[in-house]
């Protein structure tokens, strides 16, 4: 394995079991724990299976969706690890997408005061964003990762053996925010992820493009490991994206995915870059039309305004004075804690309904 990114403990991996089981010769069998979902659990277990510190007996499959990131999944996990005699010199693998990686993470650093957790990110989604970086949590009141903790991953493997088992939707979604991390950071890698055929994927390249990805995502942690300033730039699109996976998750029985959402926010927040920070037209119109092409467009109507506005102000980047947004004067520079009045913030739900109607 080579490292992506040290400051993040990040593993590129052309061997996942050789890698895994090289990661895991310091812990014995009843010290090694693994989450998974239901979903990884059918399609992406079987590639580490035959290492011998992973045992069945300390395999935990939870529900698959992000509706159940939620506290009675974390109780589930952590009654899983008391119950079997897991100590502080444990370690919690957390093999999945987003979800896992994100609820595994916040349940092993805050049980006994944190053990030690790897992740293995089976999706695009998670190997460039969810799994790196130290975010975990969970959700609460049907709020996005309301509550968590930063606490860095022990290791995190990367392995393009995963991303071969995704479906068109899922490589999207992840896909968006490769996306974002060139519009806020590498504007020349814009035109190359652009010119991915989702419907006959080159593995090779995409993979290569990932690691390109984690590495933009390495520098805004590495520079502002808590947020507080230069890392916001990571919250490009998930303002309005956040809104509308909530606003998904509560009208609909099949809630759009992360990704999805994101990739709609980012088509309203360079609207809304436009308005504030004089982005220009036409390069923002490049990226609408190649989103709309790809995702298609959120469906919402002009009665959920308040709604979506109601829901931008639990958003936990906001600092009490308004809603708060990374946006971007040009492609590949960013601008952070613009605040967004809530006729602005109408304006650009009204102008995306609008758009190519």
């Amino acid at each position: 394995m080579r490292t992506v990114a040290a400051n993040c403990n990040v593993y590129a991996s052309d061997n996942i079991k050789a890698d895994l089981a090289e990661l895991l010769e310091k812990y014995t069998s009843k010290q090694v724990f693994l989450l998974t979902d239901e979903g990884s659990q059918k399609y992406c277990l079987k590639l580490i299976e035959g290492i011998s510190q992973i045992t069945p007996e300390h395999t935990l499959v939870i529900r698959q969706g992000d509706d159940f990131k939620n506290a009675e999944a974390a109780i589930s996990i952590w009654e899983f690890l008391s119950a079997n005699g897991a100590t502080r010199k444990s370690v919690l693998i957390n093999l999945g997408g987003g979800m896992p990686c994100d609820l595994g993470g916040f349940c092993a650093s805050t049980f006994k005061r944190g053990i030690d957790f790897i992740n293995i990110p089976t999706t695009i989604l998670a190997q460039v964003d969810a799994s790196l970086g130290g975010k975990t949590g969970m959700n609460l009141g049907g709020l996005k990762n309301e509550i968590g903790v930063f606490s860095i991953a022990k290791a995190v493997l990367v392995s393009g053996e995963f991303i071969r088992t995704l479906d068109k939707e899922n490589l999207l979604s992840g896909y968006a925010e490769m996306l974002k991390h060139a519009l806020i950071r590498d504007a020349q890698s814009l035109n190359e992820l652009m010119t991915i055929d989702f419907n006959n994927p080159d593995y090779d390249k995409l993979s290569r493009l990932i690691c390109d990805s984690i590495a933009v995502k390495n520098y805004f942690v590495t520079e502002d490991p808590k947020e507080q300033s230069v890392r916001k730039a990571l919250n490009f699109g998930h303002t309005f994206g956040h809104a509308f996976e909530t606003f998904s998750m509560r009208h609909n029985d099949h809630p759009i995915l992360h990704g999805k959402a994101v990739a709609f926010g980012m088509v309203c927040e360079l609207m809304l870059s436009e308005k504030k920070c004089g982005l220009n037209h036409d390069d923002a119109k490049r990226i609408y039309e190649y989103i709309n092409s790809q995702y298609g467009k959120m469906e919402f109507a002009e009665s959920d305004f308040a709604e979506l506005l109601e829901l931008m102000t639990h958003d936990k980047k906001n600092d009490g004075n308004g809603i708060n947004f990374t946006l971007l004067p040009t492609i590949g520079e960013i601008s952070i804690n613009n605040i967004g009045t809530k006729e602005e913030i109408s304006q650009v739900l009204d102008s995306y309904l609008k758009m190519n109607a």
